[in-house]
């Protein structure tokens, strides 16, 4: 089946730039809980406007609901699923696994979208999200053609890849930079692009956490041979011409016809100093970064946008439909119209006359009843069967060609809402607050364990150290922790577990949907570590762990409220992780082969981001500690976690001594999101 192209809409005018230029599928969203939440986006009378346009024209809609949503969001998330459920679009796309569940409680038959947000980049996360009834995935933009391969090869869920438009410098669902610089959370969508600032790496050029923009369109005959379902344009924040002139080169790129000329435009109608194709043919490095120059915004110049909004200015005849007409001796004349497996019959109120000079022929019937201009329609096959010796005039067919035309658009953007059920999944009562809770301690490296003199409740320990962890460590208290992502090494990983499993290991930390899938199958109990983003009661409950780590962008107060039979625990203490991205900010400045997995950034204040590599993918931490030693009390969980990084050993046995003393912290810190949330 050919593959779709998926085109950004992120206002109506937009919409027309899409279907008018050749997309098979737009994806929009509503003025709450989508990832875009700074787009125009679009009213409910938009949507219903926009969803009959696009059907008609046998476009399909996706919504996106592809945000985290808190628990005093939900009965506005239900009103919200009520609604959208009423325009009848084609698939929901979601984050949030207790959305997830919500919406198949509510709407059973309502297909979903795993969102790119849900860092899908494994076999095994994307096999996990197919069990739990995604139709579609949209897998990580980090992903080469080898692993979208490996995927393809084995599993049937559809794969849509992003082929176009703007690379997070963070994976998709990790980044916490623009929650812990201002609140605004890209889960929550409203992303304040804190990246896109200068960050300077050592050799590097000064914009170290800003890549150039994802361009793949001349491997789409490629993508498709490889079996990729929908090829996605990123931009809903994008002009329509940059929709317009994108989903143009698509078409090319798909037919095989993409010039020199349209790369060009699409560059200066948007780019930043040009684009990558990084990723996907694995030549990460110095070459993908990229920053937004004045000579980038100054060329999309009148002259080139006009071009492109020329080819959305009016109806393209994009649906093929069949016409049989019948014009037979007294009796009104009947049209009839089929198209994308719907047909109409409209009868005229003018009977034919007995033709008093030359009689009406079949070919002039098919000539005027083909000449659909103005409407979605062109004619692939016309039929008429015309009985002799008569006459009708032309405006009595070009006025039952154009009723007929208008029956059939009516026709196919008729409303198909799905049925609610108005169900909602069962949650536990709310939770006891008990005391005194559990002390966990998580380390980056067994070697800041040395100086360690602290009685803990459970440690976690690199899953590449388990040998050296058991040995120390003993199994009953050890969590062995797995990488937070795993691009292209997910053999590697389950050699690990197995490892782990042999050495009496019996609980694994999971830091995403695929690592999950890869310690459930061989038996581990799970802790859901850092990544997983487990932001309410009905994530809690949805994703299953046997103990959850709790998104570190939740409020005490959300935490006190949360209804959930899992124990429970927050971050006390640790150099928060704002990013984790494949392509290295250090490599910017230098080859790895020069680097020994650690380094530092700086931003424009002189603040100092370190940076420190593991698994194929680079961490980089926020410049100050969060402390809650003296405030635990304030956090309503089961367990409270150390969560050291970049700590020597005797750095790590001092803050454990400050939080036994209940001394103030003697260093920089930050109470982080536990006061303020994030938006």
């Amino acid at each position: 089946m050919k593959p779709e192209i998926l085109a950004p809409a992120g206002s109506p005018e937009s919409v027309f730039a899409a279907v008018r230029s050749g997309a098979d599928a737009v994806y929009l969203a509503g003025e709450a809980f989508n990832a875009r939440r700074n787009a125009a986006n679009f009213t409910y009378e938009q949507l219903k406007e926009s969803v009959a346009y696009c059907h008609a024209r046998g476009v399909k809609v996706y919504h996106a609901l592809n945000t985290l949503v808190k628990d005093s969001e939900i009965t506005v998330l239900k009103a919200e699923i009520e609604r959208i459920l009423t325009l009848g679009e084609d698939a929901l796309i979601l984050q949030d696994l207790g959305v997830a569940e919500i919406v198949k409680s509510m709407a059973p038959d309502m297909p979903i979208h795993a969102s790119t947000q849900l860092t899908a980049h494994s076999l095994a996360g994307v096999r996990e999200l197919e069990a739990r009834g995604f139709k579609r995935v949209v897998l990580a933009r980090e992903m080469s053609k080898e692993e979208i391969a490996f995927i393809r090869r084995n599993t049937d869920v559809e794969l849509e890849v992003f082929v176009h438009g703007a690379l997070c410098m963070c994976v998709s669902g990790q980044c916490l930079m623009s929650a812990f610089f201002g609140a605004r959370s890209g889960n929550r969508g409203l992303c304040a692009q804190p990246c896109r600032l200068p960050f300077q790496a050592q050799g590097g050029t000064g914009h170290d956490l800003s890549l150039k923009d994802n361009s793949l369109l001349h491997f789409l005959p490629e993508m498709e041979e490889l079996g990729v379902n929908s090829f996605k344009i990123e931009g809903r924040m994008k002009r329509p011409e940059y929709v317009a002139a994108s989903v143009s080169a698509c078409k090319e790129a798909l037919a095989g016809t993409y010039t020199p000329a349209q790369e060009s435009d699409l560059k200066n109608i948007f780019s930043r100093q040009g684009f990558t194709d990084g990723y996907y043919t694995a030549k990460r490095g110095r070459e993908m970064f990229g920053a937004r120059t004045k000579a980038d915004v100054t060329a999309a110049e009148g002259k080139l946008l006009k071009t492109y909004a020329a080819l959305y200015a009016g109806e393209t005849p994009r649906v093929p439909c069949e016409i049989h007409i019948f014009i037979r001796k007294g009796q009104a004349p009947v049209m009839r119209m089929s198209a994308l497996d719907k047909t109409v019959t409209v009868e005229g109120e003018t009977l034919p006359e007995p033709a008093l000079h030359r009689a009406l022929t079949e070919e002039e019937v098919k000539a005027r009843v083909s000449k659909l201009g103005g409407t979605p329609f062109y004619a692939a096959t016309v039929k008429a069967e015309v009985d002799a010796g008569l006459m009708l005039s032309a405006g009595v067919l070009n006025a039952l060609r154009r009723e007929c035309a208008a029956a059939l658009e009516a026709r196919l953007s008729a409303v198909q809402p799905y049925a609610c059920t108005g169900k909602m999944p069962s949650l536990p009562p709310a939770r006891e607050h008990k005391a005194p809770k559990k002390v966990y301690l998580r380390f980056a490296d067994i070697a800041q364990t040395k100086a360690i003199d602290f009685s803990f409740d459970k440690i976690i320990l690199p899953i590449e150290q388990a040998n050296r962890a058991v040995e120390r460590f003993g199994t009953e208290r050890l969590i062995l922790e797995t990488p937070r992502v795993f691009f292209g090494k997910e053999a590697h990983l389950i050699k690990l577990l197995e490892q782990a499993k042999a050495l009496g290991v019996k609980e694994v930390s999971v830091g995403n949907i695929g690592a999950l899938r890869l310690a459930k199958e061989r038996g581990f109990s799970i802790f859901a570590g850092l990544g997983t983003n487990l932001f309410n009661s009905y994530a809690l409950e949805a994703f299953g762990a046997d103990e959850a780590l709790l998104s570190v962008e939740m409020r005490t107060a959300q935490i006190a409220a949360l209804q959930s039979d899992t124990p429970i625990g927050g971050i006390l203490y640790g150099y928060l992780p704002l990013m984790i991205t494949r392509n290295c900010p250090l490599a910017n400045g230098r080859t790895c082969d020069k680097c020994d997995k650690k380094g530092y950034i700086t931003d424009r204040k002189g603040e100092k981001f370190a940076v420190r590599c593991r698994f194929g993918a680079s961490e980089i931490f926020n410049p100050h500690a969060l402390y809650m030693g003296d405030k635990e009390s304030e956090i309503k969980t089961d367990f409270s976690l150390f969560y050291f990084t970049v700590e020597n050993a005797a750095q790590a046995a001092h803050i454990l001594d400050l939080y036994q003393n209940h001394a103030k912290p003697d260093f920089p810190f930050t109470r982080g999101l536990y006061g303020k949330g994030v938006l």
